[in-house]
């Protein structure tokens, strides 16, 4: 279908804005599972911003564990919201249970590519400050978010002649989970929610 120029507009606005929170709220949550360090600048940046949100739901779901129940609630939330966004601009009304999976299926989509998106800029930043050399908060709070998922691959993967494969291997096995298992979820949601269920 096409759209508007105005409508177009409206749906990339949609889409940016509650795409960068959403992507804020599950580095918070990431954040917290993995315990990165909260004195990290970037760590204050992404606590502040999603503080005023959680709080309330905090209230609701009290912290379990490593895996905040508030902040999941908060991301299904905000990718629910972006679904009834979206869909209004398009002129149509998605039934609540297409509209959750969506929500739940963009989620695990973000995280898909949140999660190749640090190990990308991981392995680009590690060849910058190898050069430059000395401390660098981002690579420290990168290497923080994705040495859980380097660490057992390097168990598996030798290295060879000094060059770690395991950022490639952990790339393509989060893409093969995407390919396999996330856009045939989203592609289903989708399904479901055109059908008004």
């Amino acid at each position: 279908m096409i759209y508007s120029p105005l409508t177009q507009a409206g749906l990339f606005l949609v889409q940016t804005v509650f795409g960068l929170y959403a992507a804020l709220v599950l580095l918070r949550l990431l954040f917290q599972a993995l315990d990165v360090d909260f004195r990290n600048p970037l760590s204050q940046f992404v606590y502040k911003v999603t503080q005023p949100a959680l709080k309330p739901l905090r209230r609701l779901l009290p912290l379990r564990a490593r895996i905040e129940p508030a902040a999941v609630v908060l991301l299904l939330l905000v990718q629910l919201a972006e679904v009834y966004a979206l869909a209004g601009l398009r002129g149509y009304l998605p039934g609540i249970v297409g509209a959750l999976l969506m929500a739940v299926a963009q989620s695990l989509a973000l995280l898909a590519l949140t999660l190749s998106a640090l190990l990308i800029v991981r392995a680009i930043a590690s060849w910058v400050v190898a050069a430059g050399g000395g401390y660098n908060p981002v690579l420290h709070l990168l290497d923080q978010l994705t040495e859980p998922l380097l660490r057992p691959l390097r168990r598996v993967i030798p290295s060879t002649g000094g060059l770690d494969f395991s950022v490639l291997v952990a790339l393509f096995l989060i893409q093969l989970a995407n390919i396999l298992l996330v856009q045939p979820f989203v592609r289903l949601a989708d399904v479901i929610m055109v059908q008004g269920l």
